[in-house]
């Protein structure tokens, strides 16, 4: 008998040992403009957050406190880091309508030939290059230089050059290339500025591999993102254009359609993802809503 409860007894403490104990942590975000948050928008991020939580974490509570901070205090063993990432990720998806060359060729013209830059020896053109390739971008730029352009397209007597038709045009940044170089698309919102297609049509997002074999996620749609996205792709592929899948107003894909409308709602998001961060993505557009920014404030390990 006395042999067999050592052997219990080396059988529990192995187990022990190999049991991964969690890490407590109480991490502090704060709205990156407050002021321009509403309380409804504030208590629903809570809300957002607490999902996002549901996956990765045993115990967790999420709470806006008296400086209207969010305090969060979580049972996991993910990474601080990697909780950081989750938490903070804006969930902002969008599949936009990309316009073509041709369609701002002569907004682009004069553009580029009659204004400079503030605050910049370089002229427009200089800092302005061809797009590595053909995937839908109109030009590229260096990371140094996208803050100059974004307040160069934004300028009033800038976006009075656009087509009448084509005033509301978004100009986004796509991924930046192993030389930093990045390209720019021009789409086309809807008339509230948003996406045709975006993070509140998405019912399911889940990691998968694409026809290559790189980490994606794959989303499946309601019934109006399904139909909205069966006709953006009947049109791009009737126009010979590509649509831009941007995550957080940065274009990870722009591809073009070249069998037909894609009906049923299926799609997929992939740009250079590890698997971990296509599982983290999935979190995060499963809970299909956006947040505002916010960033992170403190973090103190409770225990270890």
């Amino acid at each position: 008998m006395k042999y067999i409860y050592l052997i219990c007894i080396a059988i529990v403490s192995f187990s022990c040992g190999n049991i991964k104990a969690k890490n407590q942590h109480a991490v502090v975000y704060e709205f990156v403009n407050p002021d321009k948050v509403s309380l409804n928008d504030k208590q629903g991020t809570i809300v957002t957050l607490k999902n996002r939580l549901e996956s990765i974490a045993s115990n967790y509570e999420v709470t806006l406190n008296n400086k209207q901070q969010i305090e969060v205090i979580v049972n996991t063993d993910v990474k601080l880091e990697r909780l950081h990432a989750i938490l903070t990720n804006r969930g902002k998806l969008g599949f936009w309508e990309c316009l073509k060359h041709e369609q701002l060729y002569e907004f682009l013209y004069d553009a580029l030939n009659n204004f400079k830059l503030d605050d910049s020896l370089k002229t427009i053109d200089e800092i302005i290059k061809m797009p590595a390739n053909d995937f839908g971008a109109l030009f590229s730029v260096s990371v140094k230089d996208t803050a100059q352009i974004t307040a160069y397209f934004n300028r009033k007597e800038i976006r009075g050059l656009l087509p009448v038709n084509m005033r509301n045009t978004k100009f986004l940044f796509g991924l930046p290339d192993d030389s930093q170089e990045l390209g720019v698309y021009a789409v086309k919102p809807t008339s509230s500025g948003s996406a045709l297609v975006n993070e509140t049509h998405i019912t399911e997002a889940r990691p998968n591999y694409d026809f290559l074999g790189n980490p994606c996620v794959s989303m499946q749609m309601n019934q109006k993102g399904a139909q909205r996205w069966e006709r953006m792709t009947a049109k791009a592929h009737r126009e010979q254009s590509r649509i831009a899948i941007a995550l957080n107003d940065i274009v990870y894909s722009a591809p073009g359609v070249s069998n037909g409308a894609i009906l049923g709602g299926n799609t997929e998001i992939s740009g250079g993802f590890t698997l971990e961060e296509t599982q983290d993505l999935a979190f995060v557009l499963s809970s299909n809503k956006r947040i505002p920014k916010i960033k992170f404030v403190e973090a103190l390990a409770i225990n270890d």
